[in-house]
């Protein structure tokens, strides 16, 4: 998954982060944050992570999911 897809249908996708990061604020998240960097803050701010924990726990996060992504494709097939 990269930053294009997560923001792509933010609706669904901030409904995941927050199962991954509980004390996301989701009134600052009603809309995508501009780009990766100010989520990786916000991660950061709200869980009391460096900025280079928070980068890597939401890159595990996308890679997660991208992985869910293609297990559910292959299995329609």
């Amino acid at each position: 998954m990269n930053w294009h897809e997560l923001s792509a249908n933010w609706d669904h996708t901030v409904g995941k982060l927050q199962t991954w990061f509980p004390a996301l604020d989701r009134s600052r998240l009603a809309d995508p944050p501009r780009d990766s960097r100010a989520l990786t803050r916000h991660i950061a701010d709200m869980h009391e992570l460096t900025v280079e924990e928070a980068r890597d726990a939401l890159q595990d996060f996308m890679h997660r999911e991208d992985l869910a992504r293609r297990a559910t494709e292959l299995a329609s097939q």
